[in-house]
């Protein structure tokens, strides 16, 4: 074990039947309740899931898929809107960054005091967050920027 495992080794864990283990394909370690479990689970070490399910039949870039869903929607009488900045305090004098689609109708839109540009609409923003940033390159769950559709 580390020197740091004071840091990481507590008590919580153990009575909760957790076991830590080391990734054979990266090297890093995990706490899992799997006894079973020999990978981290993490990209690129395991295929990216959600609760054993991939979500998706084809791989699809960004680019396809941002234009299947706006198109479905589209389709559906939903107007598409353009993206606004990241840049959030280009029109907004309470925040910095674009950290979700809403923010793009906050406060004016939402308090009815302006009208939304369409209605139905849909969007595909996109959103930069740094609430994870010490998280950013230790998972694959983890990013500063994306895209909300």
């Amino acid at each position: 074990m580390s020197d740091l495992e004071d840091e990481y080794r507590l008590d919580y864990f153990e009575e909760e039947g957790f076991v830590r283990r080391e990734c054979p394909s990266c090297g890093d370690h995990f706490w899992t309740r799997d006894t079973d479990r020999e990978q981290c689970g993490e990209p690129p070490c395991a295929a990216y899931e959600f609760i054993d399910d991939p979500g998706f039949d084809e791989v699809q870039s960004l680019e396809e898929m941002r234009e299947a869903f706006l198109s479905f929607f589209e389709e559906r009488g939903h107007e598409r809107i353009d993206p606004y900045p990241v840049a959030a305090n280009r029109w907004r004098d309470d925040v910095l960054l674009t950290q979700a689609s809403i923010y793009d109708f906050q406060p004016l839109v939402t308090s009815g005091e302006t009208p939304p540009p369409a209605n139905p609409l849909t969007i595909s923003q996109p959103c930069i967050r740094m609430a994870d940033i010490d998280n950013v390159g230790k998972t694959g769950r983890h990013t500063m920027a994306f895209e909300m559709m």
